[in-house]
């Protein structure tokens, strides 16, 4: 198995005809059919489903294209950014992030790589935990930030920072500083949360604090973008429970309780795929020192 083979196989996949598949690709069709009955024999299944006037893909298949598809766009990628690398180039880092994380660290990150590597082309993606994990699984991301975010044993975690949970609330709710003295009293009322299916870890973490004080919250509205959720209470449906740095520079008509006797904390984390710290060392060099000189 080669390339061309796994190009002239995608090819086949569109046009689901051995003929003009051929045509398009410049070789005579019985040679195409040899390497795809050869790519079969190797792989040691079935790929079509041959019929007199139609070829189809089987479950198999269907699953090989979609998986070939994504290997030679990572040998695409890796192709440029080994050019870069020759040409004395930044490259490319492709960054995904939640909304909370660019409340505080990660703006000094990128503004570090611009003074440093001006010619690293950064990219962003404003997501959720889950698909952090498996975008970096994937290959289709560099590197992850998330708050309480848990990773399974083919991912690195590093926390760059723990901060207090703050409970947010509409500006004229009943609940202040002065009488406030448990989370208990929040019990009956509605909170505003990320999907837990998208969290991996971050609303795990909210529903445990919860629990510690007898109860579940009970969710009305879901949102894992921090300027929504603001939003939400600011509009007075519902409360919620942040990181306090969701706070940073916002202007917005709500009120908030700290969270600091307690044991539970929101902790900004990193994460990356095993085996590619070296390849990301320029990175982490920057992360390190944006995180030895801000404090949340």
């Amino acid at each position: 198995m080669d390339l061309r083979t796994l190009e002239n196989f995608l090819k086949l996949t569109e046009r689901l005809n051995y003929r003009k598949t051929a045509e398009d690709i410049y070789i005579a069709q019985p040679a195409l059919s040899r390497q795809i009955m050869q790519l079969e024999q190797e792989l040691e299944v079935k790929l079509f489903n041959r019929h007199k006037r139609k070829v189809e893909l089987t479950e198999a298949g269907i699953y090989f294209r979609d998986e070939a598809k994504r290997i030679l766009e990572n040998f695409e990628r890796v192709c440029q950014q080994t050019a870069r690398i020759h040409r004395g180039e930044g490259g490319e880092i492709r960054i995904a992030h939640s909304s909370s994380s660019m409340q505080f660290l990660l703006p000094a990150i990128l503004a570090k790589i611009q003074q440093e590597i001006p010619s690293m082309e950064t990219v962003l993606i404003e997501s959720t935990n889950v698909y952090e994990i498996n975008a970096l699984l994937n290959r289709t991301i560099d590197v992850g930030f998330g708050p309480n975010i848990i990773v399974p044993k083919e991912i690195n975690a590093r926390t760059l920072y723990t901060e207090n949970f703050v409970i947010l609330l509409p500006q004229k709710h009943w609940l202040t500083t002065e009488n406030f003295h448990s989370l208990a009293q929040l019990a009956d009322e509605n909170f505003i949360l990320p999907s837990r299916s998208e969290s991996s870890g971050y609303v795990e973490s909210i529903e445990a604090l919860c629990q510690n004080y007898g109860f579940i919250p009970k969710v009305a509205y879901q949102s894992g973008n921090t300027n929504t959720v603001l939003r939400l209470v600011e509009a007075g449906v519902g409360v919620s429970i942040e990181p306090k740095s969701a706070l940073s520079g916002q202007n917005m008509n709500v009120r908030h309780i700290e969270l600091k006797n307690i044991s539970a904390k929101s902790e900004m984390r990193m994460v990356w795929l095993r085996g590619r710290e070296k390849e990301l060392s320029r990175f982490f060099d920057i992360v390190n020192q944006i995180t030895d000189q801000k404090k949340p």
